[in-house]
């Protein structure tokens, strides 16, 4: 009786198997790089958020320290290792006083440290101390912002990206009912490219108004909501007003000719 020759796979069958491996690896790498990236990003906003509460405990013992001390670790005072974002990313202190405090990672973001002023006003302080800071540390102009020069762009997404997160303040829903209004409407500031040119950035320039978009992409810049700091109170009409490369006499001048009223409402 002859012993049966023990067969081998066939080179399709072969092919069948290294493509279902292929397969295989085409789903769990992406998912593996995922969780790796997700962990990394934890631990770098771990980091930044352990180097943001050393800044608040040193403020509480009556010790302040800078923010930028910290982080670098000077004379390897704070920490047993200069804290580090795992991922590579550069970690960048921005410490205005009264105005904000975060730690940027060129790879995942900010941390804010301190409680931000949301209203109308605290919004525009915010900016117009951003904007003064960038006005006299160039150097930190491109880091921060990404361009070389400041335009309304470039303030505004560093202002909503950076410092709110990602997202402008939400505007009381109260207000926006008093409105006649709907939705989830956020408070944003903007400024006539042209101040900057001319470098007349001030509180006179900016113009605060509440809208669904949020500068992300095209934008056509339409609002039905504005605020006036000098009555300190919100102003709205059914004629939309553009308010991107006005001035806010212009703006003003606009809201007037509309027949624009201010928002009844109280808290």
């Amino acid at each position: 009786m002859r012993k049966q020759k023990k067969r081998g796979f066939t080179l399709i069958e072969l092919i069948v198997v290294i493509a279902i491996l292929v397969a295989l690896l085409l789903i769990l790498v992406p998912r593996l790089t995922g969780f790796t990236s997700t962990a990394a990003e934890v631990q770098c906003r771990q980091t930044r958020q352990k180097v943001m509460e050393m800044v608040k405990a040193y403020e509480i013992k009556g010790e302040p320290v800078s923010i930028t001390d910290l982080l670098a670790n000077k004379d390897d005072e704070y920490f047993i290792s200069t804290p580090q974002c795992s991922s590579g990313g550069k970690l960048t202190a921005l410490e205005i006083k009264g105005v904000v405090t975060f730690i940027k990672c060129s790879i995942h973001g900010s941390n804010v440290a301190n409680n931000l002023d949301t209203t109308p006003i605290g919004i525009r302080n915010t900016t117009m101390g951003i904007i003064e800071f960038l006005q006299n540390n160039k150097n930190y102009l491109v880091e921060l912002t990404g361009n070389a020069g400041m335009n309304n762009s470039a303030i505004r997404n560093f202002i909503r990206d950076t410092v709110y997160g990602g997202s402008w303040p939400s505007l009381d829903q109260g207000v926006i009912s008093a409105a006649g209004l709907s939705g989830d409407l956020k408070i944003q500031i903007c400024y006539n490219n042209e101040v900057f040119k001319d470098n007349i950035i001030n509180n006179e320039n900016a113009i605060i108004y509440a809208s669904s978009v949020e500068g992300k992409g095209k934008d056509n810049w339409g609002t039905n909501l504005i605020y006036n700091p000098t009555d300190n109170q919100w102003y709205t009409g059914k004629t939309t007003i553009y308010v991107m490369n006005h001035s806010w006499k212009e703006v003003s001048d606009l809201m007037s000719a509309n027949n624009w009223k201010p928002v009844e409402y109280t808290e």
